[in-house]
């Protein structure tokens, strides 16, 4: 699968921009496997395919020890939260993101603290609200 590398990306809660994300990772899983069939070559028929999986990790810079982005006390279940990535002109939109995990990675001697976030989506749009399941987006 190809990837395609995002100049900018931020997290929005309703459509709202809310902080600048880092670095992120946004990875499809087509769910496809073979189906066992009995040939006379002993190969495959066809296969079957479920519904995509959408997963993406990504890292907040923390400014200061007492302001980091409090982006794993939003209530993911009542709010719209969604990742967009900008890739040259095009705009990408992860939609329907929910929860996976969370943590605060201290940073050691001269390096910054991260705040990691894992997500997974439901939909993978274009600016226009076309399906865009075709690669991979790295930031």
């Amino acid at each position: 699968m190809a990837t395609v590398y995002a100049d900018r990306a931020f997290l929005a809660v309703n459509g709202v921009a809310l902080v600048d994300i880092q670095s992120s990772s946004l990875r499809q899983t087509y769910n496809a496997k073979p189906v066992d069939t009995m040939t006379n070559d002993k190969f495959n028929r066809g296969f079957v395919q479920g519904n995509t999986h959408i997963d993406i990790s990504l890292s907040l810079a923390v400014q200061k020890t007492l302001a980091r982005p409090k982006v794993d006390q939003i209530d993911f279940e009542q709010n719209d939260i969604s990742v967009h990535y900008f890739v040259g002109a095009d705009e990408f939109v992860a939609t329907g993101c929910f929860k996976k995990d969370a943590s605060d990675d201290a940073g050691g001697v001269g390096s910054e603290a991260k705040f990691s976030l894992n997500l997974g989506a439901t939909k993978l749009l274009d600016a226009v609200g076309n399906a865009a399941e075709l690669f991979d987006i790295q930031l």
